[in-house]
């Protein structure tokens, strides 16, 4: 039975390629909705799934655990599973990203990574405060209208954060950064030089923590941390296209 999962829906006639799409931090689906066109115009699917607590308000994201946010994407993989693709990616940007290096070790039949500005370490006294900080401060407030301004593509952003998601957040990253040797298959990991949300050097860190025989890293330069809604989209998205190429291309064993 496919589990009932919240999220964005592409699926042209005849699709054989299938994307599942996981967005990031106290955002929504709707910041993957650039990739998820981009690569309809290839008749390619995606579901772009909404994580627990995202996409709704702070105060129902609190009642969240980083868990609860990995069980939501393992719910958008069988749901993309159930359409039968010949071909099947993930793609995860910023914490996304880090849920779907959790996610692809623990998952058969995947047939390549994308990480985009893959949060997976923030640097900082912050991750050593947040477990005490939670119990005294309960949200982190948010300039929403300044945190959109690099962009030319607008996205739902929580103008409240809770302290305790940045918690769960800070363990996630742990879990994620355990798990990069457990990745094999082809992956492509895309950064932004001009990243003010984590440090570029994320990026690297994926790079050289997989295992995966076939793997690539491109620095975007010039390119914010939400590259699905900046303007240099399009040449992370041709370096996206080309891998897909490739993979699909190559003989299964």
């Amino acid at each position: 039975m496919v589990p009932q999962v919240e999220g964005v829906e592409i699926r042209p006639e005849g699709a054989s390629v299938a994307f599942l799409l996981v967005h990031g931090f106290c955002a929504a689906p709707d910041e993957m909705r650039t990739l998820g066109q981009f690569l309809e115009s290839f008749d390619i699917a995606s579901f772009a799934v909404q994580l627990a607590g995202h996409g709704t308000t702070p105060k129902e994201l609190k009642k969240t655990r980083w868990t609860d946010w990995y069980n939501s994407v393992n719910a958008g993989l069988e749901l993309v599973k159930s359409w039968n693709p010949t071909h099947l990616f993930v793609a995860g940007f910023s914490m996304g990203g880090a849920l779907s290096t959790i996610l692809v070790p623990n998952t058969s039949g995947i047939d390549g990574l994308v990480l985009i500005a893959p949060a997976l370490r923030i640097e900082g006294i912050l991750p050593r405060f947040v477990p005490i900080l939670k119990y005294f401060l309960r949200d982190r407030e948010v300039d929403v209208i300044k945190v959109q301004e690099p962009y030319e593509i607008k996205r739902t952003k929580y103008s409240q954060e809770p302290v305790s998601a940045y918690h769960e957040l800070f363990k996630l990253q742990k879990k994620a950064r355990e798990s990069l040797v457990n990745i094999t298959i082809p992956t492509i990991i895309i950064q932004g030089t001009n990243d003010k949300t984590i440090n570029p050097l994320n990026g690297k860190i994926a790079y050289n923590g997989i295992s995966s025989q076939i793997k690539e890293l491109h620095m975007i330069e010039g390119a914010e941390h939400v590259i699905p809604c900046h303007s240099t989209r399009t040449e992370a998205y041709a370096f996206i296209q080309e891998f897909v190429k490739r993979v699909i291309s190559k003989p299964r064993i």
